[in-house]
């Protein structure tokens, strides 16, 4: 869930009836709602009422801006509702960003494609934070977000399969650890007409791409990566022991934060290893291939 403190007084807001002429769609829109949900939602709302008020929160011009509930509020649209029980609470634009972002991965109801592109807005577009911050924010590994991301690099042809769900995500992953858009496009084509699983992907992958063997049953490749393996564990080892020492200081603020930002630190330093790690062993094999030629 997202890490955000409960007790913030901005999450303590009132519920009330609102104008829906008063109240806004999002900024931020994660996917575009179909309009037999809508319809199949104004039916429940029909039947059942609002069970769970909208989310809201005030904006300079007078209006209210949807944070969760734009399928809600669409169906009481359809409904002609002139007020809808709404919760109002106080958030900034990149508090407003995780907090639908967060609705929408919780919910399933965002494409692994549409879910790339916030990741992307949040990391690159915006610069509201590291990988590592948002992975906390959401309650995901920053290698899924990484990997999330590296979804939209693949071409255009592979992102459709995705799109119509003949491609699954994971499988989608593994492609994109293969840097050349024709082989990518050939083998999203192969996998999808033999309905292959994603492990056999993986093998595919390697067949095809001998250097992807970070983690290779061969002893002699396991040896030259075992200092990054080392460092890593090094890390880890000393991520850990900052997170018990904060257990100590949760009261003293101050030191809390200093100890968890330098723990943030030697989380992005890890995912920096294991790039590294994965450039190394790439390069490595290319250049084998290159001498046995």
């Amino acid at each position: 869930m997202l890490s955000i403190d409960r007790k913030s007084e901005r999450f303590f807001g009132d519920v009330e009836n609102l104008d829906i002429n008063d109240i806004k769609l999002p900024t931020f829109r994660f996917r575009v709602v179909e309009h037999l949900e809508i319809k199949k939602m104004a039916d429940s709302i029909r039947q059942h009422g609002l069970i769970q008020p909208i989310v809201v929160r005030p904006k300079q011009d007078g209006f209210f801006e949807i944070v969760a509930g734009c399928t809600r509020f669409s169906a009481c649209k359809l409904l002609h509702w002139r007020k809808v029980p709404c919760h109002i609470i106080h958030l900034n634009e990149i508090q407003t960003f995780e907090v639908t972002l967060v609705e929408n991965i919780h919910r399933k109801s965002i494409s692994p494609l549409d879910e790339a592109r916030a990741f992307k807005k949040y990391v690159f577009d915006n610069g509201w934070g590291s990988i590592s911050e948002l992975a906390s924010k959401i309650g995901k590994s920053s290698s899924y977000i990484t990997k999330r991301m590296a979804l939209l690099e693949l071409p255009s042809d592979v992102q459709e399969c995705i799109k119509n769900f003949s491609l699954k995500p994971s499988t989608a992953e593994e492609i994109s650890t293969i840097k050349d858009p024709e082989k990518q496009s050939k083998l999203a084509d192969l996998i999808v007409k033999r309905h292959l699983t994603t492990m056999k992907a993986r093998q595919l992958v390697k067949d095809d791409d001998p250097y992807y063997c970070e983690n290779s049953e061969v002893l002699e490749v396991r040896g030259e990566l075992q200092s990054f393996n080392k460092a890593i564990i090094a890390l880890r080892v000393a991520m850990s022991k900052i997170a018990a020492a904060t257990e100590d200081e949760e009261e003293n603020f101050l030191i809390y934060e200093l100890l968890m930002y330098h723990k943030n630190i030697l989380h992005d330093q890890i995912d920096n290893i294991m790039r590294a790690k994965r450039k190394y062993a790439k390069n490595i094999y290319q250049l084998r291939k290159l001498i046995t030629k």
